[in-house]
């Protein structure tokens, strides 16, 4: 049997990229209904999930000191990540806070690499050169935007998530009515 053939036999409503995209396209819009509990979701994730890394270093400590001679490498970053994780747990505008400056950071760097990176562009055009290099400056100033007003970042983050959501939801919902 042909498992790359696209007859008719193979294919039916796919009800897991619905229910899928149906699911995103609602956490989206509750995201953009309410980005203030958005970012506390946010945060809580980001929180269990940095104790969970925690517990995973700690666990792989043991393993690790027979074999690699910086295994405290491990144990250092189980514990940091168990405190971190804590601290988000337990102030969510610290993590609010955290999670934005993070994001606004992110921006800051990926535009400086952009804007070092664009050089390259000059000798296969100056136009795309130009092109590049002003779209990484705006890049690199909305990034300083985001670094000096943190709740921006922070509602921005949301935002971003939100439309990702909305846009992969509608796209999950065309792709079950497609495989038909």
């Amino acid at each position: 049997m042909d498992m790359f053939s696209s007859s008719r036999d193979n294919r039916g409503f796919d009800w897991g990229a619905f229910i899928a995209g149906i699911l995103m396209v609602v956490v989206a819009f509750l995201l953009l209904r309410h980005p203030a509990k958005g970012l506390h979701a946010f945060v809580l994730i980001f929180g269990i999930v940095s104790i969970v890394q925690g517990l995973v270093w700690l666990a792989g400590y043991s393993r690790f000191r027979a074999f690699f001679s910086r295994s405290w490498v491990a144990l250092i970053s189980g514990i940091l990540d168990i405190i971190i994780g804590i601290l988000f747990l337990c102030s969510y505008d610290i993590g609010g806070l955290t999670i934005a400056y993070l994001f606004a950071i992110w921006f800051f760097v990926d535009s400086v690499v952009g804007i070092a990176f664009s050089w390259h562009l000059r000798d296969f055009s100056t136009g795309y050169f130009i092109f590049n290099l002003i779209l990484n400056i705006i890049s690199l100033v909305i990034a300083v935007c985001l670094i000096f007003n943190p709740v921006l970042a922070a509602l921005s983050l949301v935002w971003l998530v939100a439309f990702w959501l909305l846009v992969f939801g509608i796209n999950q919902i065309v792709v079950s009515f497609m495989h038909r």
